[in-house]
């Protein structure tokens, strides 16, 4: 499902965006489930800014829908072929509500604090991103990259060893001088290695930004991920073929 120049793409940058993934009534059943949510539980009144909900992913069906009723899965899956993917067990919700004018100055890598119970940090293989409004210029509640920081973060924990990413608190060392705002539609889906640099931008528009995250992980991820830190393609086999 993916051309030479897209996995080139992906192994260059750490991202990749891919339109029209989800079809119309997949996206229109996840988008009134993110809309029943922002209902029931609102953030406080006349609320700026980011606004999250984290919910299991099997009390979630419409949501999962995304990631699962769509060529998504596929798409994710033949990224780290021959490694495979597990379904996860958490979707996030992210919506930032205009107006919310700072652009963020650097990014960051999830899941370090709080660490996992057994105190492994929160790593994973990639982001899968369900674009659920409108995201095509800048300014909208976009995600921001810094593109080519997965292989700056990889080098700096192989010389630093895996275990320092708890100490750098999200925030490993990387150039931040290019940032990247992913421009895209509803129905799109970004794909982005957990090593990518990134951050949610500002919304200066009339739109409430409506986002959909899945952090994907292989099976064997937990097993190996310190060897995945320090080595930004160790799990994206077809992504190394491809840049060889």
């Amino acid at each position: 499902m993916w051309d030479i120049e897209q996995l080139r793409r992906f192994g260059d940058d750490g991202y990749i965006v891919v339109r029209d993934v989800v079809p119309a009534d997949v996206l229109a059943a996840a988008t009134l489930r993110v809309d029943a949510l922002a209902r029931q539980r609102p953030p406080a009144p006349d609320h700026t800014g980011h606004h999250f909900y984290f919910e299991p992913g099997r009390r979630e069906p419409d949501l999962l829908g995304l990631l699962t009723g769509s060529p998504a899965w596929e798409l994710a899956a033949g990224l780290t072929a021959p490694r495979t993917l597990q379904v996860p067990d958490q979707v996030q919700v992210a919506l930032t509500y205009p107006p919310h004018p700072p652009r963020p100055g650097r990014g960051h890598i999830d899941g370090i604090s709080p660490p996992e119970p057994d105190g492994r940090p929160g790593t994973f293989t990639m982001l899968a991103g369900f674009i659920l409004s409108d995201q095509s210029e800048d300014d909208m509640g976009n995600l921001c990259v810094w593109p080519g920081s997965h292989r700056q973060i990889a080098s700096y924990f192989a010389k630093a060893g895996p275990d320092a990413i708890l100490a750098t608190g999200g925030y490993p060392p990387a150039d931040h001088d290019r940032m990247v705002q992913v421009h895209a539609n509803p129905g799109d889906l970004v794909l982005a290695s957990y090593l990518l640099s990134h951050n949610i931008g500002a919304n200066t528009s009339a739109v409430l930004r409506k986002s959909v995250y899945f952090r994907l992980k292989t099976v064997s991820h937990d097993r190996s991920w310190r060897d995945y830190v320090q080595d930004e393609l160790y799990e994206f086999e077809p992504v190394r073929a491809a840049l060889s």
